[in-house]
């Protein structure tokens, strides 16, 4: 006879995503693992009078959802109370009133701040109406007001903070950034890449409190979703310690699997600063345990196509193309920085996750793997790529025959779609993300969805790479789309298998971690169309209920 289960789930359809995408009706749980997978009949025996029953009546079960490259706490910290929500302004009057109200309140030391603008969306801003901090100064006045950029690769600042942060038209730019400067050398109150950080860094810090409160709140959103492990993909020293907090409080309801970054808000990355981080950190990927963990580095080779930062081999339709962010004086460089700063990371036995967005900064990222798995081997690196949003299809081989993954953002199709468009051009834009093909040369792919750069919304990612985005910028040339059962894999199994955690979560399998989303609708038969609205309504994050909306 089976031991009791703490848990079991009786009468769905049970898509285990396993090997094989093995279909079952019922799953036990004991110990916050799967214990057994089955029929109905097979799991009855499983259960006794504390067991807790869940009747599922036919709606579909999958693995809990892994977003694999998710700021978990810079999304909490992004939405209200913390921050203005700006995905919602559409023009300049929105964005000023939104300032003049928060600027009437009682002051509390803290800079105006607010979060997730696109020219795009406000509609000076997409007619051409350069971004100013005279859009801010009359609605902030003396407040200091700081508006980050949804790619989170720029901010826009007010006259006032400019002032606090010293910066004049005598500033020179940055190490791999920009002031933005107007025809007579003032700043504009833009301040691309790492530029933004000579803004950031004087704004008053959130306390421990606050800052705990936002990640909590975030969880139960991702939750909500049907979320239930993310890669953090920029985890600085006070952010660890803040996980770290929350987990010893028992208040983790999201598996956070972390990569560590010592140059945050910058993506500049020193080597020299690197260096010293890891000679005294002694750390390595896979330390912690399966509510928090050590994934890795985050490293940035490039910026984003929006700002016209991400290192192309065409010009873009303006002229120039992009450069790399890292140190150096020219190109070659910067590119010699990248390489170091990746075997650095390498020898260290950390995963290295790089930023890349453009093709000739993806082949320099490559190019630095590469070097750093010759001269020093290591079997299961799993180095990964980030975004890699304008990969060229020649260096699809040598992403395979390395094992190097792609963390594909299919989200930003849509959300992003009409600022990167008009960027790089139609033709470039219509095959960005080519998860389709990569999975085809046998590339190691998941995807995510880099909240808050956009909302984590996983249905609609999925139904973007099966051809059904509603959204005209988020559509996905056949030759480039997935199956079903491809897509569901990149938010699942594919997580796991960047975290080196493929053998603990991912799929429905006894000795798994008891991670599980239920779907009101059939999975297997919902429309394309109909994909981006499926019904999370119950998850389950290591045999415990984190959200509960379903309806006996």
């Amino acid at each position: 006879m089976a031991a009791a289960a703490d848990l079991v789930v009786l009468g769905g359809q049970v898509l285990t995503v396993d090997e094989n995408f093995t279909i079952a009706s019922a799953v036990a749980v004991a110990n916050g693992r799967i214990a057994a997978v089955g029929d109905d009949e097979t799991i009855r025996p499983w259960i006794d009078p504390k067991t807790d029953v869940i009747e599922l009546r036919g709606r579909t079960v999958l693995p809990g959802i892994n977003d694999a490259h998710l700021h978990l706490a810079l999304f909490g910290t992004s939405r209200p109370p913390f921050s203005l929500d700006l995905t919602v302004v559409d023009s300049l009057a929105a964005l000023q009133q939104a300032f003049a109200d928060a600027a009437s309140e009682p002051p509390d030391n803290r800079w105006l701040t607010g979060h997730g603008w696109r020219e795009a969306t406000i509609t000076e801003y997409a007619k051409g109406v350069a971004p100013h901090r005279a859009h801010l100064d009359k609605a902030t006045g003396d407040h200091p007001a700081l508006l980050e950029h949804a790619s989170g690769h720029a901010v826009l600042v007010n006259s006032a903070a400019l002032r606090l942060a010293g910066i004049t038209a005598e500033t020179p730019d940055p190490t791999g950034g920009q002031i933005v400067r107007d025809h007579a050398g003032e700043p504009t109150g833009m301040l691309l890449e790492s530029a933004g950080l000579l803004a950031t860094r004087h704004a008053p810090p959130l306390t421990q409190q606050q800052r705990l409160a936002a990640i909590a709140s975030a969880m139960h959103t991702l939750n909500s979703l049907g979320i239930t492990s993310v890669t953090d993909p920029i985890v600085w020293p006070e952010l660890l310690r803040d996980y770290t907090a929350l987990h010893r409080q028992d208040r983790m309801t999201i598996r956070v699997n972390t990569l560590l970054h010592w140059g945050w808000p910058s993506p500049t990355t020193s080597y020299e600063r690197l260096k010293l981080a890891l000679e005294y950190a002694g750390i390595s990927t896979g330390l912690g345990d399966d509510w928090l963990r050590i994934g890795g580095c985050k490293l940035f080779a490039d910026g984003v196509p929006t700002h016209c930062t991400a290192w192309l081999y065409e010009p873009y339709p303006g002229g120039g193309t992009g450069h790399l962010v890292t140190e150096g004086d020219d190109e070659a460089a910067r590119y010699t920085e990248l390489l170091n700063i990746i075997e650095l990371v390498h020898q260290h036995r950390l995963q290295a996750q790089i930023h890349v967005t453009g093709d000739r900064a993806a082949d320099a990222a490559i190019d630095g793997i590469v070097r750093a798995i010759k001269s020093d081997p290591w079997p299961d690196a799993r180095h990964a790529l980030i975004h890699g949003t304008l990969l060229a299809e020649r260096s699809f081989p040598r992403l395979a025959a390395h094992g190097i993954g792609v963390i594909t953002s299919s989200l930003m199709k849509s959300h992003s779609g009409a600022s990167i468009a008009p960027a790089i051009g139609e033709r470039r834009w219509a095959n960005a993300f080519p998860a389709g093909a990569l999975l085809a040369a046998g590339v190691h792919v998941a995807d995510s969805s880099d909240a808050p750069v956009t909302f984590p919304d996983w249905r609609r990612g999925l139904a973007t790479f099966v051809g059904a985005a509603p959204h005209p910028f988020a559509e996905v040339p056949s030759a480039l789309r997935l199956t079903r059962e491809q897509a569901i894999r990149l938010w699942t199994t594919g997580g796991a298998y960047m975290e080196h955690a493929e053998h603990r979560k991912g799929s429905i399998s006894p000795g798994m971690l008891a991670d599980l989303v239920v779907l009101d609708e059939d999975f297997l038969t919902v429309e394309d169309s109909a994909l981006h609205e499926l019904t999370p309504v119950l998850t389950i994050a290591g045999g415990r209920r984190v959200f509960d909306a379903m309806v006996v």
